[in-house]
């Protein structure tokens, strides 16, 4: 019973990270408050909470965390650099239709991303959002689904609710078709960083990995957008 009372706030929580984005971008069309309610609300707060009510938060942490070693962190990179090409190159081809980076770079100062603030945001998006979505997504969510779902089901699930609110900011910047194949491809990455996770438990390899993913996505953003 306890399992499954578990799994269901796994999948609540799921909802809400999508839920904070819609709301943030769409509702409010503000950056910050997306930010805010995202990073501060779900992938710190709710962790916590969670960790409070099982009854051993610290314990948890340090799960979460881990240790630093050597092959994971090479593996990480090594999937990071991949990620980094790849995100470059799939953006600018994108960026190649008449008027798409005029059309993404108008939507992205609707949130409140102005010219001056790009490297700002470029960094907070490098550094702490992806730790912060590594810490959430992989250091809690998927942990806590492996007690009751097998391996590939919890990789698969967690990549899923990963990759759902991503739809939301891709379809909008990019159109419905783009946003779909943008969104397949957050969520084959989730699904990499899930087997990561798997391999190398400390947080490190996929933190290095996600992070370099978001840097190509913050160079694209600063060399054609910007």
């Amino acid at each position: 019973m306890a399992r499954k009372r578990t799994l269901l706030l796994l999948i609540v929580y799921g909802f809400a990270a999508t839920l904070t984005i819609f709301y943030g971008l769409v509702e409010k069309h503000s950056v910050i408050v997306t930010f805010f309610s995202f990073h501060v609300l779900v992938c710190i707060c709710i962790p916590v909470i969670h960790g409070w009510w099982e009854g051993d938060l610290r314990k948890h942490w340090r799960l979460a965390w881990g240790s630093f070693e050597w092959q994971g962190t090479l593996y990480g990179l090594a999937f990071g650099v991949l990620m980094l090409t790849g995100g470059l190159a799939g953006l600018w081809l994108l960026l190649q239709e008449a008027g798409r980076p005029e059309v993404v770079r108008t939507g992205m100062e609707a949130w409140g991303i102005e010219r001056r603030w790009i490297w700002a945001f470029s960094f907070y998006l490098v550094f702490i959002n992806s730790l912060l979505e590594e810490l959430f997504w992989r250091g809690f969510v998927l942990q806590r689904l492996r007690a009751s779902l097998s391996r590939l089901m919890s990789i698969f699930l967690a990549s899923f609710f990963y990759s759902l609110y991503h739809l939301i900011i891709s379809t909008i910047l990019f159109g419905l078709r783009n946003g779909l194949l943008i969104t397949a491809m957050v969520f084959g990455a989730g699904m990499i960083w899930g087997w990561m996770k798997g391999m190398f438990p400390s947080i490190y390899p996929n933190w290095f990995s996600h992070l370099l993913a978001d840097l190509g996505l913050a160079l694209a953003v600063i060399l054609w957008i910007y």
